[in-house]
C-alpha cells in the first residue's frame, strides 16, 4: 500500500541503481579531472560526503586518525594525496589502471590511502588488507566500495594468488620486523601478477637524522611527540644504527605492540636486495626514492 512506504523511498534507493549501471561511476564522472582537482574533491568530501549524487567514503573518527597517523582530517588527507600523486605520476600507472585490473592497498588501516584510488579501478577490483580486526571492520563500514580482507600479521594465504596488478603500502614496511618483512615480500610475489608493480614506503637515513635532531631537543628539555619518544627509547646509539644501515643491515626499532610490528624499520636498498637474493624472490627493483615524500618509497616489479 502507498502508505506503507516513506515518501522519499525512491530517492533513498537511487544511489545503488546508479552504482549498478557502471563499473565505476567515480571514474565516469571524475576520470578526466587533473590529479589536483580530484584530490581537492576528496578533501571536500570530508565535510560533505555526498557530491553529485555519489556518496564518497567517510573518514575515521579523529581520535583513531591521530592514534594511527599522528594527524587527522585535512592534514592526514594531504599526506595520502602526496603518495597518490607519487604513484599516479609513474609511467606504468596508466598501463595498470585499466578495466579488470586489480588494486590492493596493503595495510590499509581505516582506508585513508585506498580512497584516493577510488576512480582508477573497477569497483569490483578494489581490495585492501588489514591485520587489526576492529580497524578492518571500520574500514569496511567507511568505504563500502572497497573489499577489505582481514588476515594475520604474517601471511596466511588470505589474499588470492596471482591476482593484483598494482599494490601500494604506506607506513607498513616502515614498522615490520625483518622476519615479517621478508615473509610479506614473499607473499607479495605470490599474489602479484607477472609484470605487476608494488610501491611501499619505509624509513631511511633521513629518519635517523630526524631522530638525532629530536634526541638533542629532548636532552635540552623540549617536549617531543610521543612517537619519537618511543623511537628514542628503542633506538639506543643512533650513530651505531646509521653504521648498520649504511653497511646494509636491516635496522628495526622494536618495543612495539607485537613481535612483528615495532616503532620503526629503517630499510636500505642494499638490505632490500639482500632479502630478494636470499629468498630468490622474482622482483626487480625499479626505484628507491629517498627525496620525493616524507618517507622513502621503493618500487618493485614482479618478473
Amino acid at each position: 500500500m502507498k502508505g506503507d512506504q516513506p515518501e522519499n523511498s525512491v530517492e533513498e534507493w537511487a544511489l545503488p541503481f546508479v552504482l549498478d549501471g557502471s563499473a565505476n561511476p567515480f571514474r565516469d564522472r571524475y576520470g578526466r579531472l587533473s590529479t589536483g582537482d580530484w584530490c581537492q574533491i576528496l578533501t571536500e568530501a570530508e565535510i560533505s560526503p555526498i557530491i553529485d549524487g555519489l556518496e564518497f567514503p567517510h573518514l575515521a573518527p579523529r581520535a583513531i586518525q591521530e592514534r594511527m597517523h599522528g594527524t587527522a582530517g585535512t592534514v592526514a588527507l594531504q599526506e595520502a594525496a602526496g603518495f597518490y600523486r607519487f604513484v599516479t605520476s609513474k609511467p606504468f600507472f596508466r598501463q595498470k589502471a585499466v578495466a579488470n585490473a586489480c588494486f590492493l592497498d596493503f595495510g590499509t588501516g581505516w582506508g585513508r590511502m585506498a580512497r584516493f584510488f577510488l576512480r582508477d579501478f573497477d569497483l569490483n577490483c578494489q581490495f585492501a588488507f588489514e591485520t587489526q580486526p576492529t580497524i578492518c571492520f571500520l574500514a569496511r563500514r567507511l568505504n563500502p566500495y572497497l573489499c577489505v580482507l582481514a588476515g594475520g600479521e604474517v601471511p596466511d594465504e588470505t589474499l588470492p594468488a596471482s591476482r593484483f596488478d598494482l599494490v601500494v603500502g604506506w607506513s607498513v614496511f616502515s614498522h615490520l620486523a625483518e622476519a615479517a618483512a621478508t615473509a610479506w615480500l614473499a607473499e607479495l610475489a605470490r599474489i602479484m601478477r607477472p609484470n605487476a608493480y608494488c610501491l611501499l614506503s619505509t624509513f631511511g637515513d633521513r629518519f635517523l637524522s630526524q631522530l638525532e635532531t629530536v634526541q638533542a631537543e629532548f636532552r635540552d628539555g623540549k617536549e617531543i611527540h610521543w612517537y619519537f619518544e618511543n623511537c628514542l627509547k628503542a633506538a639506543g646509539d643512533i650513530a651505531a644504527l646509521r653504521r648498520r644501515y649504511q653497511s646494509g643491515d636491516f635496522v628495526w626499532l622494536g618495543d612495539g605492540p607485537t613481535v612483528n610490528y615495532g616503532q620503526a624499520a629503517i630499510l636500505s636498498e642494499k638490505a632490500l636486495l639482500t632479502i630478494f637474493r636470499a629468498r630468490k624472490l622474482p622482483f626487480d627493483l625499479i626505484e628507491f626514492d629517498h627525496n620525493s615524500l616524507n618517507m622513502d618509497v621503493f618500487t618493485i616489479r614482479r618478473r
